[in-house]
């Protein structure tokens, strides 16, 4: 009887089920102190999707609040307290509560928005939703203080056994500095550097074990180690997470798991790596040294792999269940950065290199306005359609947060000027092939640029006697694509073509040989 009573026990716990929920909190707005953050609110974005992708969160737990007010944080707390409380109502069942902040702190409070919460009331109000066990992370400036509320201790390394089962019960409290210290953001991550390895090492770069398991104290340890080495080379000083806990059980919390995701993506062995979802024009997960296995939801994906000083770059589309490798042959040569200065200034110069980075291909429409050098000459407005292709850049330089390039490009242009009723010498069509060359400055999703190009093509008059001749064009041509996604992008176009008429002996028009025009369009560029 004694056995069969035991046995019963220990099928309880190994059937015991731990229930999730998760506060995601992001606010780029503080107390009006300090200037706005850039970055807080998307972290939050890019930590809500890791606890559902791989942390065992369902969506319908996981409460985010980008932007909100106190109350509304207090009310995402009661909402918490009510499921959790929910869950306990069987008697296998363990909870645990994960809180994550994200915004600016000034020591004593966390600021959401222009209002503040103090770290008593916050763990108080935590405290209260009654779970067995709760992980709280605050990203933000002197955050380490709020320890010392509590009386507990920081340490840069720890070891906590808690179970994932019945065993496990009490707080761990993790934030990005210490009580004395700024959290700082990088331009080039597009995060600010403890969440962003944070993140980093839940989708795999911390899992140094290789069991397909990132628990909290890997996830914490590689945050930890990249952090202090990313931000010891800027002139503000390193940034050093802290961590304290009260807990008790055995075991280890699990925060992620490897083990089913929805894609695998294999980085190679190098210096550093950088994968960039392309489709929400973020940077989610870095890697350093050895080769690593990072998880990812299907998608299209940027790959940046700096290796013995040089610069690898290309793209890879994830379907759901692949297993794809990326394979540094495979790349095309980008330009280089200094590997340890991460998001600081590059100081050093690059040497332009090649970049395949795909064909872009724009369709536009647009119009011009002949300018003619004699009072009196026919004139009248030009209907056009264009087609840019952009087949190779050269990058010269990359800094923070963008890259300096030459751009060959080739365009297709036919026009039309028809004006019923009006100077019959306005009427006439044409087309003309130009090849141009222009410096492009690439800043987040918008890119700038201004060359020149020339190229020669065929006018036709709709008039009597129909004569027709080559043309010679050139022109000056300023360029700004907006990104809306990897694959479209949006962009406008201004030039002012010089062109020369050549229509032989057979026109007795008056037009003169030489004219110039101003012309703009505007369209839709596809990234092949």
């Amino acid at each position: 009887m004694r056995h069969a009573l035991w046995l019963v026990l220990l099928s309880s716990v190994a059937l015991a089920e731990t229930r999730r929920v998760a506060i995601v909190v992001g606010n780029n707005a503080g107390s009006g102190e300090l200037p706005p953050l850039r970055y807080a609110e998307n972290d939050a974005g890019k930590m809500a999707r890791v606890l559902v992708e791989l942390g065992d969160v369902s969506a319908d737990d996981l409460l985010l609040l980008q932007g909100r007010k106190v109350a509304d944080l207090e009310r995402a707390i009661a909402d918490a307290r009510e499921r959790l409380s929910l869950f306990k109502q069987s008697p296998d069942v363990r909870t645990a509560l994960y809180f994550y902040f994200s915004g600016h702190s000034d020591g004593e409070s966390i600021e959401v928005g222009r209002e503040k919460l103090a770290y008593a009331r916050l763990k108080a109000l935590l405290s209260g939703t009654g779970a067995d066990v709760r992980l709280v992370v605050v990203d933000a400036c002197r955050s380490g203080a709020g320890l010392r509320e509590k009386g507990g201790r920081p340490a840069p390394g720890f070891t906590i056994r808690m179970a994932d089962a019945l065993q496990a019960s009490g707080e761990a409290f993790i934030t990005s500095s210490a009580a004395d210290e700024a959290s700082l953001e990088s331009s080039e991550v597009m995060g600010s550097y403890f969440t962003h390895n944070f993140i980093s090492g839940l989708r795999g770069a911390a899992d140094t074990s290789g069991d397909r398991l990132v628990t909290l104290s890997e996830a914490y340890k590689y945050a930890y180690d990249t952090t202090v080495s990313a931000t010891s080379m800027l002139s503000v000083g390193a940034q050093h997470p802290n961590f304290d806990y009260k807990l008790s059980g055995q075991g280890e919390l699990v925060l992620a798991s490897l083990q089913k995701p929805s894609a695998v993506l294999l980085l190679p062995e190098a210096d550093r790596t950088l994968v960039t979802d392309l489709n929400r024009d973020q940077v989610i997960v870095e890697t350093l040294g050895g080769a690593r296995e990072v998880a990812l939801s299907p998608g299209t994906y940027g790959v940046r792999v700096f290796k013995h000083g040089k610069g690898y770059g290309g793209r890879v589309t994830l379907v759901h269940g692949a297993r794809a490798q990326v394979d540094l042959a495979s790349l095309s040569p980008i330009a280089s950065a200094v590997v340890a200065a991460k998001g600081g200034q590059v100081t050093q110069t690059v040497t332009p290199t090649s970049e395949k980075a795909g064909v872009n291909l724009g369709v536009s429409l647009g119009g011009a306005g002949r300018i003619l050098p004699q009072v009196g000459a026919a004139s009248g407005p030009k209907w056009q359609l264009r087609v840019d292709l952009e087949p190779f850049n050269s990058v010269f330089v990359t800094f923070s947060g963008g890259r300096l390039m030459g751009q060959l490009h080739l365009l297709a242009l036919g026009e039309m000027s028809f004006q019923p009723g009006g100077d019959a010498a306005a009427n006439e069509g044409g087309g003309q092939l130009r090849l141009g060359y222009r410096l492009a400055l690439d800043v987040s999703r918008v890119t700038f640029g201004l060359g020149v190009e020339a190229g020669g093509g065929w006018l036709t008059q709709l008039y009597a006697p129909h004569a027709s001749g080559f043309i010679f064009t050139a022109a000056p041509r300023l360029v700004v694509k907006v990104h809306l996604t990897s694959l479209f992008s949006l962009f406008a176009s201004a030039d002012v073509t010089l062109t020369y008429v050549n229509y032989g002996a057979t026109n007795d028009s008056a037009i003169p040989s030489w004219f110039g025009y101003p012309s703009a369009a505007a369209g839709v560029m596809l990234s092949l």
